[in-house]
């Protein structure tokens, strides 16, 4: 299981839950750990790494999408206000009634020293379901949501983003 989607799978499961605490997953044998994971739709011999585990959820605190409450092993983690609105952001961004199966190739060419929104991007396109061609292309089969475009804009990006819809499919020798 990659970050990106161990990431949506924890902010979905915290908006089900209304929170849980890091402990009742650790370690594998425990009895909660083992409920937990079979809410998260995990193989029973899923083995979190408290490390990475700790250090993703503190990297979904630094983007404000999520807060923890307590100390030590009473702490519990749950969905901020952000958290609740990106978790139905995804969600929607998933509803396969959003596929047409056209072809659309997103290409970018952003210097390195934006670091954070090509992070952005790369998500967001990974949460659509796009396929990375080379580092900086993509291809999928969904419309690119209007809050995506929206946000191409606020970023002022749009000279540096290339959409572009494919009608025809076939190499030269066919065309």
């Amino acid at each position: 299981m990659d970050r990106k989607s161990l990431t949506n799978l924890i902010l979905e499961k915290l908006a089900e839950s209304g929170g849980l605490a890091l402990d009742s997953m650790l370690p594998r044998n425990r009895a909660e750990s083992r409920v937990w994971r079979q809410v998260l739709g995990l193989p029973t011999g899923y083995e979190f790494s408290r490390p990475t585990f700790s250090a993703l959820l503190n990297h979904l605190k630094k983007e404000g999408l999520v807060v923890k409450g307590g100390h030590g092993h009473k702490s519990k983690w749950s969905l901020t206000k952000i958290g609740h609105k990106k978790t139905k952001y995804y969600q929607n961004l998933m509803s396969p009634a959003q596929r047409d199966g056209i072809p659309r190739l997103v290409m970018y060419d952003i210097p390195e020293s934006n670091r954070k929104k090509l992070d952005w991007i790369r998500y967001e396109l990974v949460a659509l379901e796009y396929e990375q061609l080379q580092k900086s292309v993509w291809l999928g089969y969904a419309p690119l949501p209007e809050e995506f475009i929206k946000s191409i804009k606020d970023f002022k990006l749009e000279d540096k983003i290339h959409i572009v819809s494919v009608s025809k499919k076939g190499t030269l020798h066919e065309l």
